[in-house]
């Protein structure tokens, strides 16, 4: 038996035990006696564990054992964490994903993980994830790691190097996982069969894990409170009654319960972050609440939408919940047959003026309120011509698809110079899926702080399971990043993916490079172009510009024209990951670090 270390980059066949991103890098390192880590304060280190039972066919027990760490200013506890990997036929591979906590009574590792799943598997892993803490010295710091598998034992050292800085607890750098109300039930069998599940308690139960592992995990999880229908679920929205100049909410009570613990940070007591309140929230508004899109076009309609704006405005700022981002969207598609005109990602220009008529609608009213209210605008077809005209003047949140975004590296400063957010999404057809390399998770944090973004949103349904999440329907046609424990009884509702851990570890140098535009008590101002040119020495560019794409010849014409065009997307798509060694996450984050390190003594 093969016992062995591997970093957090890359992955193994369960079955061959090959590298997944082999193709990608002829040399990915594997570790028999030690592995060296590089760290910040105040953030997480990952590593793999792999255990390769080809020549013996199975293993049946395993254990892992850790020391305290220690170095020439103290010690550092020993705080791991370590999980499970879960493997999935996906592609004619073998790939590890879903994460289960390791040493619990509801799952016991071993090779195959299954009978019915992958039982052709020979090789397993282990993720290991160490926190270190703020208050760590920086400095060398050596441990021991010692895994048992089926009697036979191997010992590792544990080298961690501590860098004189500290992730902050705030993100500076926003990773939206988008999901759809109620998207979390469909997965729950207990929560599908009780039609109370909204004011019980049980739907809560199960969806404050959904947005404390994204919070522990430095990503955002969002509810679109809407669905593409325009009405929202139970709870989702305040209670109303009355028609017209007479409607009202009539109470809070479910809502608040519902809400209230993530905008005044508690639903995080306990975590490594803090209570912070959450980002970003999405507020119910949309063309089918609080008012009748029947009514639509008339005076009905405008008072009744205006009397219940004006009154949750008043009760956030009563409750204090001024701190949140309060998101306005309208999602409605007229592919999806809901509404006859589409507002979210505008296709046909003549689209435009119902969203200017919601506008006169809604008027001035954000402008006059301590609570953060914002309207956001997803745009993949007509950028080009939003952003600076009437319609960009009302927008706060620009959420720009990478394609187009990558033609208009002009928009960047216009948008943040009338104070508002920019973020991109995804590439052209193409999610977070598990065939992709790691280094798809990193694209995006890379991007934002290279192009001037400050958040991205890659997951349209973070909590679409699919039929069997254990199995390759999931994998193939799902972008979800989080799994129900429900196929592991006891286990908890909420578990992780490699795919969660890797964007996670992603984020936390994002946020710290972040924290270098001079705002930041760390940090000096021309650390953050430095930081550039670190970023763009690994990625093999000249200069900024290759962050960018020469527009099209046909961007000028009407979205509805551009079919008439051939375009080869791919070259677009995955450009700043495809081809690439994972090993270019490592070498980024350690020069990095040692940059932003400058001036301390490394010992």
């Amino acid at each position: 038996m093969q016992i062995y270390l591997i970093g957090d980059e890359y992955r193994v066949d369960g079955v061959t035990g090959a590298f997944v991103e082999a193709a990608l890098d002829a040399d990915l390192p594997r570790y028999d006696k030690q592995i060296q880590l590089t760290s910040a304060r105040n953030q997480y280190v990952s590593f793999q564990v792999v255990l390769d039972a080809r020549s013996e066919g199975f293993i049946r027990d395993i254990d892992v054992r850790f020391t305290a760490l220690t170095g020439k200013r103290g010690s550092l506890a020993a705080d791991y964490e370590v999980f499970c990997e879960w493997f999935h036929a996906v592609e004619g591979m073998a790939i590890p994903d879903l994460l289960i906590p390791f040493g619990t009574d509801y799952y016991k590792p071993q090779v195959p993980q299954s009978d019915r799943y992958l039982p052709e598997q020979r090789v397993g892993a282990l993720w290991v994830d160490l926190f270190v803490d703020r208050a760590a010295a920086p400095g060398r710091y050596v441990g021991q790691l010692t895994v048992t598998a089926d009697g036979q034992a191997r010992q590792f050292d544990i080298s961690l190097k501590v860098a004189p800085v500290t992730v902050p607890d705030e993100s500076l750098m926003i990773a939206d996982l988008n999901n759809y109300a109620d998207s979390i039930s469909p997965a729950y069998p207990h929560l599908m069969a009780n039609p109370n599940r909204y004011k019980d308690g049980s739907y809560l139960a199960v969806e404050r894990q959904f947005y404390r592992m994204a919070r522990d995990h430095r990503c955002l999880f969002e509810h679109l409170n809407a669905p593409h229908a325009g009405n929202p679920p139970e709870t989702f929205a305040p209670e109303l009654e009355g028609r017209g100049k007479h409607i009202r909410v009539s109470s809070w009570d479910a809502y608040d319960e519902h809400f209230g613990p993530y905008l005044d940070g508690s639903a995080f007591k306990g975590s490594r972050r803090g209570e912070l309140p959450i980002e970003f929230l999405f507020t119910p508004f949309n063309l089918g609440w609080p008012a009748n899109y029947e009514n639509w076009g008339k005076q009905g309609f405008t008072t009744e939408y205006r009397r219940i704006l004006w009154e949750y405005m008043r009760h956030f700022e009563e409750k204090g919940w001024t701190k949140t981002h309060l998101v306005t969207m309208l999602n409605n598609k007229k592919d999806y047959r809901f509404f006859p005109t589409t507002q979210d990602e505008i296709w046909y220009r003549n689209d435009e003026e119902v969203t200017r008529q919601y506008f006169e609608i809604v008027g001035d009213a954000f402008k006059h309120s301590h609570a953060k209210m914002i309207f956001r605008a997803d745009e993949s077809c007509n950028l080009h011509n939003h952003y600076d005209n009437d319609l960009g003047e009302h927008t706060d949140l620009w959420v720009a698809n990478q394609t187009m975004f990558s033609w208009l590296p002009e928009c960047v400063q216009t948008i943040k110079n009338r104070k508002s957010i920019l973020w991109h999404y995804g590439w052209f057809g193409e999610g977070f899926t598990i065939d992709l390399p790691l280094t798809a998770m990193f694209s995006h944090p890379m991007l934002g702080f290279m192009t001037g973004t400050t958040g991205f949103c890659s997951f349209w349904n973070a909590v679409g399971f699919g039929r069997d999440p254990l199995d390759a329907p999931f994998v193939n046609g799902g972008q979800a990043i989080f799994y129900p424990g429900t196929p592991f009884p006891g286990a908890p509702d909420v578990l992780p993916s490699i795919r969660l851990k890797s964007l996670r570890n992603s984020m936390q140098l994002a946020d710290l490079m972040q924290a270098t535009d001079g705002l930041q008590t760390e940090a000096r101002p021309p650390l953050k172009k430095d930081l550039r040119q670190v970023v763009n020495r690994h990625y093999g560019y000249d200069s900024m510009s290759a962050w960018w794409r020469e527009k099209p010849p046909f961007m000028h014409l009407e979205p509805r024209h551009w079919d008439d065009y051939t375009v080869d997307y791919s070259e677009l798509t995955n450009v700043h990951h495809a081809g690439r060694s994972p090993l270019i996450m490592r070498r980024i984050r350690e020069d990095a670090l040692r940059l932003m390190s400058a001036g301390e003594v490394m010992k």
